[in-house]
């Protein structure tokens, strides 16, 4: 494993004497979208990234994206108890592409990689409690954002896949830092 991390970073950081070496992280709120809208409300996200800067335009890099959305309800007449959690992780091969050469740098990228998904579900009215177990899916990860400085914005859909019958999905609204070390 060490040694794939070696040749990883050596191609992705060997390409020239002028290379943009790109470190990036943040947090953001994940809106649900697909299946677990159904019991989860919305949540927390945290991403980070190392990458490389091919052109002035172009970065490539590696990109882990962590996520935790819960959602619950509560009927104290009725007596119905329910919560639902997801948690996803995904790692990821991500492209951006900034549209302009100035100071505010509006950008769109796409991550494509792997998500672990894992999630329970719990209803006191029916006594149902239901786990599932962890999955790993294909994901993919389109987003519209800015970079101006440092500050990096971006609006992110993830897809990652099923868990069981349920699709897993959302929206993210990241803000983050963006450092560029290297390059002319």
């Amino acid at each position: 494993m060490k040694k794939l991390v070696l040749i990883a970073c050596v191609a992705l950081f060997g390409f020239s004497a002028n290379a943009q070496v790109k470190l990036g992280f943040g947090f953001g709120y994940a809106v649900p979208s697909g299946d677990i809208a159904d019991f989860t409300d919305g949540g927390l996200s945290a991403h980070f990234e190392l990458g490389y800067g091919v052109t002035d335009n172009i970065d490539v890099s590696l990109l882990y994206h962590g996520e935790f959305l819960a959602g619950g309800s509560t009927d104290v007449s009725g007596q119905t108890v329910s919560f639902g959690a997801v948690a996803i992780g995904s790692y990821m091969l991500n492209g951006r592409y900034f549209f302009t050469d100035t100071k505010f740098r509006p950008y769109g990228s796409l991550g494509l990689g792997l998500a672990s998904v894992g999630s329970v579900s719990i209803e006191d009215d029916g006594d149902e409690t239901e786990a599932s177990e962890g999955t790993s899916n294909f994901a993919f990860r389109p987003a519209l954002g800015f970079k101006y400085g440092i500050l990096n914005m971006n609006a992110a859909y993830l897809s990652a896949g099923k868990s069981g019958e349920a699709s897993i999905a959302d929206i993210t609204l990241n803000i983050g830092l963006l450092f560029t070390f290297g390059g002319n």
